[in-house]
C-alpha cells in the first residue's frame, strides 16, 4: 500500500519487522463530513427550520495482511489501541475505539490472514497532539478582536480560556456566535488573578497569572455559556477562502486594568 501509513498506539500497521501489510482493497480512511441534523417542523409551512447540528463519529476500515505467527500480536495491539496516527506526521492523532478486528479464512494451513480492523474515531476529527497556547494578549479597549488557530478545520469545545486582571464583567463571542460571559461583576483581590474557564467540563475557577491553567478555587457561579453545546471555537473562512481558516473572537469588557486574554486549545481537523 503506497501513501499514508497508519499506526495504532504508535505501532505502524505496515512495516517489515512484523510482516504486516496494509492492503488497498477494503481499506477506507476518508471520513469526510457526517452531520447529525436536528429538524424542527413548522405547522403550515413547507420543509423544516434547521436547529444547531453536530458532526458524528467517523469510521475507518483498515485491512492488514499478517503472517500466521504475527496474528495474535496484531489482535493484541487492536485490543489495546486508544489512538490512531499517521506515520511521518507527529502533529496529529485521533482518539479511537476498535469496533472489531476480524481475520479472514479459517483453513488450518493458511500462512497469512487478512484482518479487517474497524476503527471508530468517536470525536469525529483529528486533533493536535500538542495544545496551542495563544497569549497573553493585553486587553486595552472595551471591545477587542482576536484571531488565532490558523488552519483549524472543525469546532473545538474543550479549550481553556484565562482572563486576568480587572475587567468587571466580560462577554467572549466566537466566529460561530457561541458565547462565554460573566453573570456578575468579578473583582479579583490582586491584578495577577483571573478567571479560568475549562471547556472540557464547562466549569470556571479562580486562577493565577503565574500558573493560569491550574484551578485555585471554584468560580463557576460567575460564568454562563450559550446553549446548544456551550462555548466553542468555530472555524471561519477568511474572505470566503476555504484554504484560509481561523478562529475569530470578540471580547467585550467593562474595565481594562492589567487585563489579558489567553486561550489554550488542540485544533480539530476534518477526517481525510
Amino acid at each position: 500500500m503506497a501513501g499514508v501509513i497508519y499506526a495504532l498506539n504508535g505501532t505502524p500497521l505496515h512495516e517489515g519487522h512484523s510482516g504486516w501489510r496494509t492492503l488497498r482493497d477494503g481499506t477506507q480512511t476518508q471520513g469526510g463530513i457526517t452531520n447529525s441534523l436536528v429538524k424542527v417542523p413548522s405547522p403550515g409551512r413547507p420543509g423544516y427550520r434547521p436547529a444547531p447540528s453536530t458532526y458524528t463519529e467517523q469510521i475507518m476500515v483498515l485491512v492488514v495482511r499478517t503472517p500466521r505467527d504475527r496474528l495474535e500480536e496484531l489482535l493484541a495491539l487492536c485490543d489495546a489501541a486508544t489512538v490512531i496516527s499517521r506515520v511521518g506526521d507527529s502533529t496529529k492523532e485521533a482518539a479511537i475505539e476498535i469496533a472489531s478486528a476480524i481475520p479472514s479464512g479459517s483453513a488450518v494451513y493458511d500462512a497469512v490472514f487478512d484482518v479487517t480492523i474497524t476503527v471508530v474515531i468517536y470525536e469525529g476529527a483529528w486533533r493536535d497532539v500538542d495544545a496551542v497556547t495563544v497569549g497573553p494578549t493585553s486587553v486595552t479597549t472595551p471591545t477587542q478582536a482576536f484571531t488565532m488557530l490558523d488552519d483549524i478545520g472543525a469546532p473545538v469545545f474543550d479549550m481553556d480560556v484565562f482572563i486576568r486582571g480587572v475587567f468587571d464583567e466580560f462577554t467572549l463571542t466566537d466566529s460561530g456566535g457561541s458565547w462565554l460571559k460573566t453573570t456578575r461583576e468579578f473583582t479579583p483581590q490582586a491584578s495577577d488573578r483571573g478567571l479560568l474557564y475549562v471547556g472540557a467540563t464547562k466549569k470556571a475557577f479562580l486562577a493565577m497569572e503565574s500558573n493560569p491553567w491550574v484551578p485555585v478555587s471554584d468560580a463557576s457561579q460567575y460564568i454562563d455559556v450559550s446553549a446548544n453545546g456551550g462555548f466553542r471555537l468555530t472555524p471561519e473562512l477568511v474572505s470566503g477562502n476555504p484554504a484560509n481558516r481561523r478562529v475569530a473572537l470578540s471580547l467585550v469588557t467593562l474595565a481594562q486594568t492589567s487585563t489579558t486574554l489567553r486561550v489554550r486549545a488542540k485544533r480539530r481537523y476534518r477526517m481525510n
